[in-house]
């Protein structure tokens, strides 16, 4: 049966439509970075700015690798505390922002986060422990640390001006972190980006000590 000239219409209309689809998806490439990522809300009512999160950790993603060779296509589970009362039931510590345990980063109430400015860097720095731990690397605890401030250093803006009275296993934590990074801006001093990555596919390879002594001509615990 012929189509009228109508249907004809529509009918090329929608072939051309479909071709400039198909030639769309030929020449566009796909993106080379995928995250997997579960967002778990403990509370029905939290509503959470998704997008600026995944911005968050494409960014941190991008600067992970860029550093490290690491692979940063992982699956993790994002889960959102409404307030500080379930982090406690989770048995986090009190003034932390953020936790990275067994593939899930535990975040305080993102829009909290986001309102004080420290959402980013809560972010990327349990994420970089995302990515250590899934491209199965057993680093000190001082070094993954340390090197996790190294890459998103406005975190450190907490370690700085304690005060009387403060919690002191608060106190005592952020000295561990704050002489974990001179340790490791000690370490990184001089080192070009190619030579920190190789020192990490290196550490993946054949071991955290094997690759201290290599790079840093030492042997570091």
């Amino acid at each position: 049966m012929n189509l009228t000239v109508e249907d004809e219409y529509h009918c090329s209309k929608r072939q051309v439509t479909l071709a400039t689809v198909i030639f769309l998806l030929v020449i566009i490439p796909t993106p080379a970075w995928c995250l997997s990522t579960t967002y778990v809300a403990l509370s029905g009512e939290l509503q959470y700015p998704q997008l600026e999160m995944e911005q968050c950790l494409k960014r941190a993603a991008d600067t992970i690798h860029f550093y490290t060779g690491l692979n940063t296509e992982i699956n993790i589970r994002i889960i959102l505390h409404p307030d500080g009362f379930t982090f406690h039931k989770h048995a986090f510590p009190s003034w932390s922002a953020a936790v990275y345990r067994e593939g899930e980063i535990h975040l305080r109430n993102p829009h909290l986060l986001l309102k004080k400015g420290i959402l980013e860097n809560a972010l990327s720095h349990e994420f970089f422990h995302a990515v250590i731990h899934q491209n199965s690397l057993f680093l000190p605890q001082w070094f993954e640390e340390g090197f996790a401030y190294f890459l998103f250093p406005a975190s450190l803006q907490e370690l700085n001006g304690k005060m009387n009275g403060e919690d002191s296993s608060k106190i005592k934590a952020l000295d561990f972190y704050s002489d974990s990074y001179i340790m490791v801006r000690k370490l990184m001093g001089g080192k070009s980006q190619r030579e920190i990555q190789d020192f990490f596919l290196f550490c993946k390879e054949s071991g955290f000590i094997a690759a201290s002594q290599k790079y840093f001509k030492i042997s570091v615990f």
